[in-house]
């Protein structure tokens, strides 16, 4: 038999002090049982734990025991200070001795131990081990380690030995003779759980993919082919934020960075030099010229700037709030896809019913997971299903365009320009005008992967101070390293915003 080891641990904080002063004692000495005999079924070797009336009432008991199951279980009580599984290999030694001591059959012979912590009256280790006759047939190695948990353990937490053993003893007789208790989740699966119920839920997750499929595919699709990756700007019209929005399907929280970037390279505001953080430089913004500020975008982040700007100077902690923020830029993204019919409506309401057909699924296949394992493994015909209409939703939610064929139409050529720009990040000689695409590159979410660049190459415009600008410090810091310490994620990534050797098996545990 396949050895079974089960470790109940059931510790109070006391305890685990406890656990950590233990002594190491001779594995071989904890595993003798000596003095044995047939006509004896309980020892105490602690000399107090059990009074003589308690150790001959419990010794008729386990003879009354292997009469009318054929149960032969020994007794064993001693101070010892053993962890769990330690105790579990000293009862299974336990029972090989009554065993070798009496000539019992193995298989119908059993074992409990305790193991009192010397100097405690509440700290104990108990174990139980059985025969495979019982192992394999009604005390199973589930119902070993509850007969450990529910019945040796809690009374051991009050001292209470001879209690500890009778209520081990009332479980291990009941379990032996009529299996293992009997729960609400054993019953309800023995009879909904394998009728009717397996059925029910699959066609309830079959009906929830039947609908989320008839959702799915009323979704608008794109009446253009895809383009060819390259690295030219489709136009110099469309601002780095309606790029981006147009490839990821909504308004994005680096839009704002790159529309800073833009701004900077416009001379509308420039980068300078702020107090370090964790030892890396930042940078704070002064406002220049409101004359250079052109487009609805730039507009409303040059009035965020504006309202933290001190002495016309966004600090670096002001800049990361400005860049935190990303509704002024997602409001006049969202009005610009309204104006040209790029933005689909409704499509919350459709996320969240593919959310509520998700759940749906979920609850199927945590449902009829649970009652599959009580004894219904028939459910599984309904829990795959559900976790099938699980992941379904959720795909179907993610992946729900929130453009309408027209915006989809429009995001083809800055899709074929986004990814144009993250292959030529991944060739050392492919050209790419870093000042010009900066915003872009910021925008869609590929500080990253031209970081190395970025970082090495010629000193960029919009780090650069226009002439005649004073700078408190070395300019040199003001680069993107910098730029990237201040804004974090949003410069570099698209953020959406929105058994025993003679067999058997047993089980120990611990108060």
């Amino acid at each position: 038999m396949i050895r079974t080891r089960f470790v109940v641990a059931i510790v109070s904080a006391a305890t685990v002090l406890g656990l950590a002063g233990c002594s190491d004692s001779s594995a071989a000495q904890d595993t003798r049982f000596d003095g044995l005999t047939s006509g004896e079924r309980v020892y105490d070797r602690t000399g107090f734990s059990l009074d003589p009336g308690q150790t001959e009432a419990l010794d008729r008991r386990l003879e009354a025991l292997r009469s009318e199951t054929g149960a032969d279980v020994v007794v064993w009580v001693r101070e010892l200070d053993a962890d769990p599984d330690d105790t579990l290999d000293q009862v299974e030694a336990l029972q090989q001795a009554w065993v070798a001591a009496t000539g019992v059959d193995q298989d119908t012979a059993g074992a409990i131990l305790i193991n009192r912590e010397p100097g405690t009256v509440d700290e104990a280790r108990a174990g139980i081990f059985v025969g495979s006759t019982f192992d394999d047939g009604n005390v199973p190695p589930d119902e070993q380690e509850a007969i450990v948990e529910d019945a040796l353990i809690p009374p051991l937490k009050d001292g209470d030995v001879v209690g500890s053993l009778n209520a081990g003893l009332d479980r291990l007789q009941s379990s032996i003779v009529n299996g293992p208790p009997v729960t609400a989740l054993n019953r309800f699966a023995d009879g909904p759980g394998s009728t009717w119920l397996p059925w029910t839920g699959l066609a309830a997750a079959l009906a929830g993919a039947v609908m989320a499929f008839s959702l799915y595919r009323r979704r608008p699709r794109a009446t253009v082919s895809a383009e060819t990756p390259t690295t030219y700007r489709p136009d110099h019209r469309t601002d780095p934020a309606v790029a981006t929005a147009l490839v990821h399907r909504s308004s994005q929280a680096s839009a704002t960075s790159a529309t800073v970037v833009a701004l900077a390279a416009d001379d509308a505001v420039a980068f300078e030099p702020d107090e370090k953080k964790h030892g890396k430089p930042t940078v704070r913004v002064r406002l220049l010229d409101d004359s250079k500020v052109r487009g609805d975008v730039p507009r409303a982040v040059w009035d965020q700037l504006s309202e933290h700007a001190v002495d016309g100077v966004v600090d670096n902690a002001a800049l990361k709030k400005v860049g935190a923020n990303t509704r002024p830029v997602g409001a006049v993204v969202n009005a610009e896809f309204d104006a040209r019919g790029w933005r689909a409506h409704g499509v919350g309401r459709l996320r969240w019913a593919f959310g509520g057909l998700a759940l749906l699924g979920g609850a199927i296949m945590v449902g009829a997971g649970v009652v599959a394992a009580a004894g219904a493994p028939i459910m599984l015909v309904a829990a795959v299903p559900g976790g099938l209409l699980l992941l379904t939703g959720l795909v179907m939610a993610t992946a729900y365009p929130g453009l309408t064929a027209a915006g989809l139409d429009a995001a083809r050529p800055w899709e074929a320009y986004r990814d144009g720009l993250k292959a030529a990040a991944k060739k050392d000689d492919a050209t790419v005008d870093l000042d010009a695409a900066l915003p872009d590159i910021v925008a869609l979410g590929l500080g990253a992967a031209y970081k190395k660049r970025l970082e090495s190459g010629p000193e960029l415009r919009a780090f650069t101070a226009p002439a005649g600008l004073p700078l408190a410090v070395d300019p040199s810091v003001v680069n993107w390293a910098a730029f990237s310490a201040t804004f974090g994620a949003s410069a570099s990534s698209a953020t959406v915003s929105g058994g025993g050797a003679g067999g058997g098996g047993g089980a120990a545990g611990s108060t």
